[in-house]
Protein backbone atom coordinates (compact mmCIF):
# COMPACT_ATOMS: atom_id res chain seq x y z
CA UNK A 1 0.00 0.00 0.00
CA UNK A 2 1.04 3.24 -0.91
CA UNK A 3 2.26 6.24 1.75
CA UNK A 4 0.09 8.84 1.63
CA UNK A 5 2.81 11.83 1.93
CA UNK A 6 1.81 15.21 3.86
CA UNK A 7 3.14 18.06 2.15
CA UNK A 8 3.46 21.61 3.72
CA UNK A 9 5.66 24.47 2.69
CA UNK A 10 7.35 27.15 5.24
CA UNK A 11 6.41 29.94 3.45
CA UNK A 12 3.77 31.22 0.71
CA UNK A 13 6.26 33.49 -0.91
CA UNK A 14 9.66 33.51 -2.32
CA UNK A 15 11.69 37.14 -2.35
CA UNK A 16 14.43 36.93 -4.95
CA UNK A 17 17.64 38.83 -4.28
CA UNK A 18 19.15 41.18 -7.34
CA UNK A 19 20.65 38.14 -8.13
CA UNK A 20 16.98 36.82 -8.87
CA UNK A 21 17.98 34.34 -6.73
CA UNK A 22 16.28 32.76 -3.03
CA UNK A 23 14.65 29.31 -1.88
CA UNK A 24 12.52 28.10 0.58
CA UNK A 25 11.71 24.78 2.41
CA UNK A 26 9.34 21.85 2.02
CA UNK A 27 8.56 19.15 4.62
CA UNK A 28 7.36 16.05 3.21
CA UNK A 29 6.05 13.82 6.23
CA UNK A 30 5.50 10.10 6.59
CA UNK A 31 1.81 9.45 8.50
CA UNK A 32 1.98 5.95 7.69
CA UNK A 33 3.38 2.94 10.33
CA UNK A 34 6.38 1.57 7.74
CA UNK A 35 9.35 3.51 6.56
CA UNK A 36 9.40 4.87 3.15
CA UNK A 37 11.68 6.08 0.47
CA UNK A 38 10.09 9.56 -0.58
CA UNK A 39 11.33 11.42 -3.99
CA UNK A 40 10.43 15.31 -4.14
CA UNK A 41 10.46 16.94 -7.02
CA UNK A 42 9.33 21.07 -7.89
CA UNK A 43 6.84 21.76 -10.03
CA UNK A 44 6.80 24.68 -12.45
CA UNK A 45 3.72 26.79 -12.84
CA UNK A 46 2.36 29.03 -15.24
CA UNK A 47 5.25 30.91 -17.58
CA UNK A 48 7.78 29.47 -15.03
CA UNK A 49 10.74 27.77 -16.64
CA UNK A 50 11.79 23.59 -14.98
CA UNK A 51 15.08 24.38 -15.13
CA UNK A 52 14.73 27.43 -12.55
CA UNK A 53 14.55 24.91 -9.88
CA UNK A 54 16.78 22.60 -8.22
CA UNK A 55 16.73 20.69 -5.18
CA UNK A 56 19.70 19.06 -3.18
CA UNK A 57 19.10 14.98 -1.98
CA UNK A 58 15.72 14.69 -4.15
CA UNK A 59 15.28 11.02 -2.71
CA UNK A 60 15.48 10.57 0.98
CA UNK A 61 14.40 7.42 3.43
CA UNK A 62 11.47 8.64 5.94
CA UNK A 63 10.60 6.69 9.26
CA UNK A 64 7.08 6.58 9.97
CA UNK A 65 5.44 9.39 11.64
CA UNK A 66 8.51 11.54 11.13
CA UNK A 67 9.51 14.12 7.95
CA UNK A 68 12.09 15.28 5.80
CA UNK A 69 12.75 18.53 4.71
CA UNK A 70 14.04 19.67 1.04
CA UNK A 71 15.27 23.21 0.30
CA UNK A 72 14.30 24.16 -2.94
CA UNK A 73 16.49 26.62 -4.50
CA UNK A 74 15.47 29.14 -7.22
CA UNK A 75 17.47 30.77 -9.86
CA UNK A 76 15.74 32.94 -12.64
CA UNK A 77 17.83 33.67 -15.56
CA UNK A 78 18.51 37.57 -16.34
CA UNK A 79 16.05 37.39 -19.54
CA UNK A 80 13.46 36.06 -17.90
CA UNK A 81 10.06 38.33 -18.38
CA UNK A 82 9.04 40.43 -14.97
CA UNK A 83 5.99 39.16 -13.41
CA UNK A 84 4.22 36.91 -10.93
CA UNK A 85 5.40 33.31 -11.32
CA UNK A 86 4.80 29.85 -8.49
CA UNK A 87 5.55 26.42 -8.35
CA UNK A 88 4.48 23.72 -5.91
CA UNK A 89 6.36 20.69 -4.37
CA UNK A 90 5.49 17.38 -5.41
CA UNK A 91 6.09 13.99 -3.41
CA UNK A 92 5.70 10.35 -4.26
CA UNK A 93 7.17 6.68 -3.26
CA UNK A 94 10.01 6.00 -4.60
CA UNK A 95 9.61 2.08 -4.67
CA UNK A 96 5.65 2.65 -6.66
CA UNK A 97 4.11 4.43 -9.58
CA UNK A 98 4.23 8.20 -9.02
CA UNK A 99 0.42 8.24 -9.69
CA UNK A 100 -0.31 6.26 -6.75
CA UNK A 101 0.88 8.15 -4.49
CA UNK A 102 1.85 11.66 -5.90
CA UNK A 103 1.02 14.82 -3.41
CA UNK A 104 1.13 17.90 -4.56
CA UNK A 105 2.03 21.08 -2.15
CA UNK A 106 0.15 24.44 -2.20
CA UNK A 107 1.61 27.06 -4.04
CA UNK A 108 4.45 29.45 -3.50
CA UNK A 109 4.89 32.89 -5.67
CA UNK A 110 7.99 34.60 -6.69
CA UNK A 111 7.72 37.81 -8.78
CA UNK A 112 10.81 38.68 -10.90
CA UNK A 113 11.51 41.95 -11.05
CA UNK A 114 12.06 44.26 -14.20
CA UNK A 115 15.55 45.52 -14.06
CA UNK A 116 16.53 48.98 -13.51
CA UNK A 117 16.08 51.71 -16.31
CA UNK A 118 19.32 53.35 -17.28
CA UNK A 119 20.04 56.53 -15.69
CA UNK A 120 18.71 59.46 -17.54
CA UNK A 121 21.68 61.35 -19.30
CA UNK A 122 22.69 64.94 -17.82
CA UNK A 123 24.51 67.67 -18.95
CA UNK A 124 27.79 67.87 -16.73
CA UNK A 125 27.10 71.34 -14.46
CA UNK A 126 30.50 71.85 -15.70
CA UNK A 127 29.32 72.33 -19.52
CA UNK A 128 26.12 74.81 -18.66
CA UNK A 129 28.49 77.22 -16.77
CA UNK A 130 31.30 77.31 -19.29
CA UNK A 131 28.34 78.40 -21.98
CA UNK A 132 26.73 80.84 -20.01
CA UNK A 133 30.61 82.51 -19.16
CA UNK A 134 31.04 82.57 -23.03
CA UNK A 135 27.49 84.19 -23.77
CA UNK A 136 28.43 87.12 -21.58
CA UNK A 137 31.66 87.64 -22.95
CA UNK A 138 30.40 87.95 -26.14
CA UNK A 139 27.73 90.56 -25.29
CA UNK A 140 30.37 92.38 -23.45
CA UNK A 141 32.44 92.00 -26.35
CA UNK A 142 29.72 93.26 -28.62
CA UNK A 143 29.04 96.03 -26.65
CA UNK A 144 32.52 97.52 -26.79
CA UNK A 145 32.91 97.28 -30.29
CA UNK A 146 29.61 99.20 -30.79
CA UNK A 147 30.60 102.13 -28.58
CA UNK A 148 34.05 102.86 -29.33
CA UNK A 149 34.03 101.38 -32.82
CA UNK A 150 33.51 104.46 -35.37
CA UNK A 151 33.35 108.52 -35.15
CA UNK A 152 29.65 108.98 -35.26
CA UNK A 153 27.84 108.00 -32.37
CA UNK A 154 25.86 105.20 -32.57
CA UNK A 155 22.61 104.09 -31.49
CA UNK A 156 23.00 102.37 -28.18
CA UNK A 157 22.13 98.69 -27.79
CA UNK A 158 20.98 96.77 -25.09
CA UNK A 159 22.06 93.43 -24.26
CA UNK A 160 20.11 91.20 -21.76
CA UNK A 161 21.98 89.02 -19.24
CA UNK A 162 22.41 85.42 -19.64
CA UNK A 163 20.78 83.23 -17.10
CA UNK A 164 22.75 81.97 -14.07
CA UNK A 165 22.53 77.90 -14.01
CA UNK A 166 23.04 76.70 -10.74
CA UNK A 167 22.97 72.71 -9.88
CA UNK A 168 20.41 71.40 -8.05
CA UNK A 169 20.25 71.82 -4.14
CA UNK A 170 21.23 69.18 -1.71
CA UNK A 171 18.89 67.62 0.36
CA UNK A 172 15.98 67.66 -2.03
CA UNK A 173 15.28 63.81 -2.86
CA UNK A 174 11.77 62.60 -1.02
CA UNK A 175 11.77 59.42 0.25
CA UNK A 176 9.37 57.00 -1.34
CA UNK A 177 6.94 54.99 0.47
CA UNK A 178 8.19 51.35 1.15
CA UNK A 179 5.11 49.84 3.17
CA UNK A 180 3.82 46.94 1.45
CA UNK A 181 6.30 46.32 -0.65
CA UNK A 182 9.03 43.37 0.18
CA UNK A 183 12.40 43.35 0.87
CA UNK A 184 13.98 43.58 -3.21
CA UNK A 185 11.32 46.04 -3.76
CA UNK A 186 11.99 48.39 -1.36
CA UNK A 187 15.87 48.45 -1.87
CA UNK A 188 15.36 48.74 -5.20
CA UNK A 189 12.92 51.69 -4.98
CA UNK A 190 15.81 53.57 -2.89
CA UNK A 191 18.49 53.20 -5.52
CA UNK A 192 15.96 54.37 -7.70
CA UNK A 193 15.35 57.20 -5.66
CA UNK A 194 19.21 58.04 -5.06
CA UNK A 195 19.20 56.84 -1.91
CA UNK A 196 20.30 53.28 -0.05
CA UNK A 197 19.03 50.62 2.16
CA UNK A 198 20.67 50.84 5.81
CA UNK A 199 19.90 48.16 8.64
CA UNK A 200 17.57 45.97 7.49
CA UNK A 201 15.78 43.93 10.03
CA UNK A 202 12.60 41.06 10.61
CA UNK A 203 10.92 40.67 12.69
CA UNK A 204 8.18 37.30 12.48
CA UNK A 205 4.56 38.37 11.46
CA UNK A 206 3.11 35.57 9.65
CA UNK A 207 0.01 38.03 8.63
CA UNK A 208 1.87 40.30 7.05
CA UNK A 209 4.49 38.60 5.56
CA UNK A 210 7.21 40.00 2.71
CA UNK A 211 6.43 43.51 3.57
CA UNK A 212 8.34 45.90 4.64
CA UNK A 213 6.35 47.18 8.10
CA UNK A 214 8.98 49.86 9.57
CA UNK A 215 10.75 52.51 7.82
CA UNK A 216 13.81 54.72 9.42
CA UNK A 217 12.53 57.77 7.36
CA UNK A 218 9.12 58.61 6.98
CA UNK A 219 7.85 58.65 3.42
CA UNK A 220 7.66 61.83 1.90
CA UNK A 221 10.59 63.14 4.30
CA UNK A 222 13.12 65.28 1.94
CA UNK A 223 16.68 64.27 2.62
CA UNK A 224 20.18 64.64 1.15
CA UNK A 225 21.14 61.93 -1.80
CA UNK A 226 22.81 58.91 -0.74
CA UNK A 227 20.92 59.38 2.59
CA UNK A 228 20.48 55.50 4.36
CA UNK A 229 17.00 54.20 4.53
CA UNK A 230 17.17 51.93 7.83
CA UNK A 231 13.77 48.82 7.11
CA UNK A 232 12.02 46.50 9.10
CA UNK A 233 10.36 43.58 7.35
CA UNK A 234 7.82 40.93 8.37
CA UNK A 235 8.87 37.49 8.07
CA UNK A 236 7.60 34.29 8.24
CA UNK A 237 9.86 32.11 10.03
CA UNK A 238 10.07 28.75 8.48
CA UNK A 239 11.20 26.01 11.71
CA UNK A 240 15.13 25.33 11.48
CA UNK A 241 15.96 21.74 9.54
CA UNK A 242 17.74 19.46 11.72
CA UNK A 243 20.49 17.67 10.77
CA UNK A 244 21.42 15.61 13.45
CA UNK A 245 19.46 12.26 12.99
CA UNK A 246 17.06 10.66 15.22
CA UNK A 247 18.41 8.58 17.72
CA UNK A 248 21.41 9.84 17.51
CA UNK A 249 24.45 9.26 19.85
CA UNK A 250 26.15 11.92 21.36
CA UNK A 251 29.71 11.53 23.27
CA UNK A 252 29.63 13.66 26.35
CA UNK A 253 33.23 15.38 25.49
CA UNK A 254 32.22 17.00 21.90
CA UNK A 255 28.55 16.17 21.38
CA UNK A 256 26.81 18.57 19.21
CA UNK A 257 23.13 18.92 17.85
CA UNK A 258 23.19 20.52 14.68
CA UNK A 259 20.54 22.42 12.38
CA UNK A 260 20.25 24.92 9.50
CA UNK A 261 17.87 27.45 8.69
CA UNK A 262 16.27 28.55 5.48
CA UNK A 263 16.76 31.97 6.20
CA UNK A 264 20.38 33.11 5.58
CA UNK A 265 19.48 36.35 8.06
CA UNK A 266 18.58 34.46 10.93
CA UNK A 267 21.48 34.57 13.50
CA UNK A 268 19.66 33.17 16.70
CA UNK A 269 17.72 30.14 17.89
CA UNK A 270 16.52 28.66 20.75
CA UNK A 271 16.93 25.04 22.38
CA UNK A 272 14.79 22.55 24.36
CA UNK A 273 16.18 19.59 25.57
CA UNK A 274 13.93 17.09 27.77
CA UNK A 275 15.35 14.20 29.32
CA UNK A 276 13.63 10.99 30.01
CA UNK A 277 13.36 9.93 33.65
CA UNK A 278 12.41 6.29 35.20
CA UNK A 279 11.02 6.21 38.84
CA UNK A 280 10.89 2.99 40.70
CA UNK A 281 9.57 2.40 44.40
CA UNK A 282 9.62 -0.95 46.63
CA UNK A 283 5.71 -0.51 46.31
CA UNK A 284 5.14 0.99 42.64
CA UNK A 285 6.12 -0.47 39.26
CA UNK A 286 8.49 1.60 37.23
CA UNK A 287 7.15 4.88 35.56
CA UNK A 288 8.83 6.85 33.04
CA UNK A 289 8.52 10.36 31.75
CA UNK A 290 10.18 13.11 29.89
CA UNK A 291 11.36 15.98 32.08
CA UNK A 292 11.60 19.55 31.01
CA UNK A 293 15.52 20.50 32.04
CA UNK A 294 16.91 23.15 29.59
CA UNK A 295 16.01 25.96 27.35
CA UNK A 296 19.23 28.15 25.86
CA UNK A 297 19.81 30.23 23.83
CA UNK A 298 22.58 30.13 20.78
CA UNK A 299 23.91 32.44 18.07
CA UNK A 300 25.23 29.23 16.02
CA UNK A 301 23.60 26.45 13.99
CA UNK A 302 25.12 24.01 16.68
CA UNK A 303 24.53 23.21 20.52
CA UNK A 304 26.28 20.97 23.00
CA UNK A 305 23.63 20.07 25.61
CA UNK A 306 25.22 19.85 29.17
CA UNK A 307 23.39 16.17 29.98
CA UNK A 308 25.21 13.32 31.95
CA UNK A 309 25.50 9.78 31.04
CA UNK A 310 23.39 7.08 31.92
CA UNK A 311 22.74 7.33 36.19
CA UNK A 312 20.89 5.89 38.72
CA UNK A 313 20.03 8.13 42.29
CA UNK A 314 17.96 6.98 45.42
CA UNK A 315 15.15 9.47 46.99
CA UNK A 316 13.17 7.95 50.02
CA UNK A 317 13.40 4.55 49.10
CA UNK A 318 12.49 5.51 45.49
CA UNK A 319 15.07 4.78 42.37
CA UNK A 320 15.80 7.43 39.80
CA UNK A 321 17.37 6.39 36.72
CA UNK A 322 18.32 8.61 33.54
CA UNK A 323 19.59 6.32 30.68
CA UNK A 324 21.70 9.26 28.63
CA UNK A 325 17.94 9.96 26.68
CA UNK A 326 16.38 12.83 26.08
CA UNK A 327 14.46 14.71 23.31
CA UNK A 328 15.17 18.03 22.27
CA UNK A 329 14.22 20.78 19.70
CA UNK A 330 15.24 24.03 18.10
CA UNK A 331 13.13 27.40 17.26
CA UNK A 332 14.42 30.41 15.10
CA UNK A 333 14.26 33.75 16.73
CA UNK A 334 14.17 36.93 15.02
CA UNK A 335 15.92 40.34 15.17
CA UNK A 336 13.22 41.53 18.38
CA UNK A 337 13.58 38.52 19.67
CA UNK A 338 10.13 36.78 18.64
CA UNK A 339 10.60 32.97 18.39
CA UNK A 340 9.56 31.22 14.91
CA UNK A 341 7.77 27.73 14.70
CA UNK A 342 9.72 24.49 15.95
CA UNK A 343 11.68 22.23 14.26
CA UNK A 344 10.71 18.51 14.90
CA UNK A 345 11.12 17.02 18.14
CA UNK A 346 13.88 14.07 18.10
CA UNK A 347 15.30 11.62 20.33
CA UNK A 348 19.23 11.75 21.01
CA UNK A 349 21.07 9.65 23.90
CA UNK A 350 24.34 11.28 25.68
CA UNK A 351 27.05 8.30 25.98
CA UNK A 352 30.18 8.71 27.73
Amino acid sequence: MSTKWVVTTAAERIVLDDAHQGGTTFTVTNPGKAADRVVFEPVAGGDADPSWFTVDDPQRRVLPAASASFLLKVHVPAQAKPGSYEVQGRAYSADSAPEESSVLSGRVVFDVAAPPAPPERRIPWWIIAIAAGLVVITAVTVTLVLTLGGSSPAPSASVSAAPVVTAPPSGSIPVPDLARLNETQAVFALKQAGLVAGTIKHRNDPTRADTVVEQGVPAAKTVAAGTAVDLVVAVRLAPPVLKTPANAQLKQADGRLVWDQPEAYVTHWVVSLSISVCAQGPLTPQACNTVPMVTARTDAKNYAPSLRPAQNMGLGGTVLTFNGTFVWTVQAVDDFGGIGPAAAVLPAQMVP
